[in-house]
């Protein structure tokens, strides 16, 4: 087993870890751990290595520590298992789970293959967005926060400094030109620290939800990040809503995030592998959990 952990000094972390080490020793079981440095292509690399010789992953960690886990183990044969201890959890989220049901998975013998997207070079397993939700990112960067419900906070404070631009593309089959106030490609239901914004969504169908939300003015804005925020934003006046397995943005410059990270900028080919990465699902006692 390869443990990747992102070092951090929360309390729940470090029992989360020392549980782990112990649970590893009572299995006899041959472990390595890698401690995330923050280069992203480097880090990458070295996990790429240490995998080869592991059959299954753990992360310890929150989204941004699991898109890293994707893109290093993507062409590796591993399992991928997840204690979610981010700041906003969201992909973990869509399951509905308690921490003790993640904890089983770990060493549980159920898997299921599950779809992983891609943006350009970088692969992604939640949610990968192109506008106001990367423009949040970037600054989250800046001024990183400690709760999910800072996301949402910083969502309502930068919504006056950002500045919309026209987004023009294919979505599958339909051509796209509109003022973007965000455009998402949901591989699973949340994002920004618990917005569900593709309900939805499954892991396994082989496409990601496409919702291209049009900006018209920082009031009518407000109002789409209101019933986002409230989860009925499916309706709104100009939504495109698409279920693609690929995609293509051709407008220069709008920033792109991916499970929460910033990935780059657009133009971008979105596009989806199926089955593409053996995931342990957690379990809710006896059930599976539900792979929404």
């Amino acid at each position: 087993m390869l443990i990747i952990i992102k070092p951090s000094t929360k309390k729940n972390h470090k029992k989360m870890c020392e549980w782990l080490y112990k649970e590893c020793e009572k299995r006899q079981m041959q472990l390595d751990v890698f401690t995330t440095t923050g280069d992203f292509a480097a880090d990458c690399v070295a996990i790429t290595m240490l995998a080869e010789d592991h059959q299954r992953v753990v992360v310890v960690g929150g989204d941004g520590t699991l898109h890293l886990a994707v893109n290093a183990l993507i062409s590796n044969s591993c399992s991928l298992a997840l204690l979610p201890q981010g700041t906003g959890n969201d992909f973990a989220r869509g399951f509905a789970c308690k921490i003790s049901d993640w904890q089983a998975s770990v060493f549980s013998q159920y898997e299921e293959a599950i779809d992983i997207g891609q943006v350009n070079n970088r692969y992604f397993i939640n949610v990968a967005g192109v506008g106001f939700d990367a423009h949040v990112v970037k600054a989250l960067q800046q001024h990183p926060t400690q709760s999910a419900f800072g996301y949402s906070f910083a969502a309502f404070k930068h919504l006056l400094s950002f500045k919309p631009t026209m987004l023009t593309g294919l979505l599958a089959d339909q051509a796209i030109a509109q003022t973007n106030l965000i455009t998402v490609f949901a591989n699973h239901r949340y994002f920004g620290g618990g917005l569900a914004v593709a309900p939805k969504a499954q892991l396994n169908s082989g496409v990601v939800e496409c919702y291209a939300m049009p900006a018209r003015g920082w009031r009518a804005n407000l109002y789409c990040l209101i019933r986002l925020l409230l989860g009925n934003h499916q309706t709104i006046d100009g939504l495109i809503y698409k279920r693609v397995a690929s995609a293509a943005i051709t407008s220069v410059g709008q920033p792109i995030e991916a499970d929460g990270e910033l990935i780059g900028e657009t133009p971008a080919k979105i596009t989806v592998h199926p089955q593409a990465l053996r995931f342990c699902i957690p379990m809710q006692g006896n059930k599976k959990a539900p792979n929404r």
